[in-house]
Parts: C-alpha cells; sequence; structure tokens
C-alpha cells in the first residue's frame, strides 16, 4: 500500500470516524503469594541446683548413737534426680534421704553428689561436728539430801561406762547408752552402801554441744527427782 492510501486512514483515526471492532483484551489474574513464618520457642532448662543439705537431728551430735537423717533438696535440671552420700568418714549412701551414724567423734564433711535424668550433676557439701560424753560431769540433785557427785563417763559408739568418785556418797559404777534425740541414761550401783546396796538411774536430755545434762534421778527413796550435771 503507497503513503498515498494510508493517509486517509489516517485522517479518519485522528477524526474518531473509525471503530475498532472484537473483543478486548483479557486482564490476567492476580496470585497473591503469602510467606508464613514458624517461630519456634526454645525454653532453656533451668540451672541444676544441688541445694541445701540438712541434717536431723541437727547441730552436734553423738558419735554413732545419734543416727542422722541427711536430706537434700535438689532444683532445676531435669528431674528425676539420683543422689550418691559420701559421708566423710568412709561411709556411703544413696537416695535424696539416707540414714548413716558416725562411729567416733571428729569433723567430717558430708557430701551429696546430684544428678539428673541428663547426666548433668551438682555437688553440695556440709561439715558436720560429732561429738561424745566422754568426760567428768559434776552431778547436782534438786530437793533431795544427796550431794554432789562427779560421774567420770567414758562413751564407746553407743554405749557408755560410768564411775562415781566420790567418798561422801560411796563409790559406784555401771553403764549406760545415749540415743536420739540426745537422750543420755545411766545406771549405777553403790554397791558398798549401807545398810545395803542400792542404784541410782539417771535418765536426761543432752543440750546441742553436749556439756549440760539434765533430767530425772530415781532409786533413792526421795527420788524421783530432778537433776542437772556439767560437763568439767
Amino acid at each position: 500500500m503507497s503513503v498515498r492510501n494510508l493517509l486517509p486512514i489516517a485522517l479518519l483515526l485522528a477524526t474518531g470516524l473509525v471503530a475498532c471492532t472484537g473483543s478486548p483484551l483479557q486482564t490476567e489474574g492476580t496470585v497473591t503469594v503469602t510467606q508464613t513464618t514458624s517461630t519456634t520457642t526454645t525454653t532453656a532448662t533451668p540451672l541444676l541446683v544441688p541445694g541445701p543439705i540438712t541434717t536431723a537431728p541437727a547441730g552436734t551430735g553423738l558419735a554413732s548413737a545419734t543416727v542422722f537423717q541427711f536430706r537434700l533438696n535438689p532444683s532445676g535440671g531435669v528431674p528425676p534426680y539420683t543422689v550418691a552420700w559420701n559421708f566423710g568418714d568412709g561411709g556411703a549412701g544413696a537416695g535424696l534421704v539416707a540414714a548413716h551414724p558416725y562411729d567416733a567423734p571428729g569433723s567430717f564433711t558430708a557430701t551429696a553428689t546430684v544428678t539428673d535424668s541428663k547426666a548433668i550433676s551438682a555437688v553440695a557439701t556440709l561439715p558436720v561436728s560429732i561429738g561424745s560424753v566422754t568426760g567428768r560431769w559434776n552431778v547436782s540433785f534438786q530437793g533431795i539430801a544427796l550431794k554432789p557427785e562427779n560421774i567420770d563417763i567414758v562413751q564407746n559408739k553407743g554405749e557408755v561406762t560410768a564411775t562415781v568418785n566420790e567418798t561422801s556418797d560411796g563409790f559406784a559404777s555401771g553403764t549406760g547408752s545415749v540415743a536420739n534425740p540426745r537422750t543420755l541414761s545411766i545406771s549405777v550401783t553403790f554397791a558398798a552402801a549401807q545398810p545395803a546396796p542400792y542404784a541410782l538411774t539417771y535418765v536426761g536430755t543432752l543440750n546441742d554441744t553436749l556439756s549440760t545434762w539434765s533430767g530425772t534421778v530415781s532409786g533413792f527413796t526421795a527420788c524421783p527427782c530432778g537433776f542437772t550435771a556439767t560437763r568439767q
């Protein structure tokens, strides 16, 4: 087609006299993409804390006579826990609660190693002071005619031997025992007493430093009555 023939068509388009026919162009569909972010929450495991070691009875105890109940109170980590004990005198135990007697006086360190289910371990320690009642005890009586006397006591584990060495009251000897919670009992016999032998039985409680012993004495005609003894 020549340029000459195109000119009338261009003029017609310019004046809007030519109409376009046919279907209009279809618009493409819109695709919406939504991105989902997955968030994972991580909870940190609490630190394994061995917790305090507690004992019953607490404080100073008696050699062997006092059976201590050791208790551990762990927290954190991943339960359940296992506990291994070292009582510092060659003794060992297991469990959150463990019983142990000490066979001799002295200063010891109880050690508890706690392990959680993830094999994480922690250690707690407790110093333990163990005493004995061995020594000379000066005994005074309350409200009776007996004079003060000295009792020499020797402790061997839970058992004790006692000797009274008082010329005013006569000589006496006997045996006894110590038991929880710090109870000391002794019976001594005055074999040479006139007109007949007699025995005195002392049952009392020791304080937590094992320096004072107080309770009730029986066997004398004016008893039972109170007594107090102080270790020299």
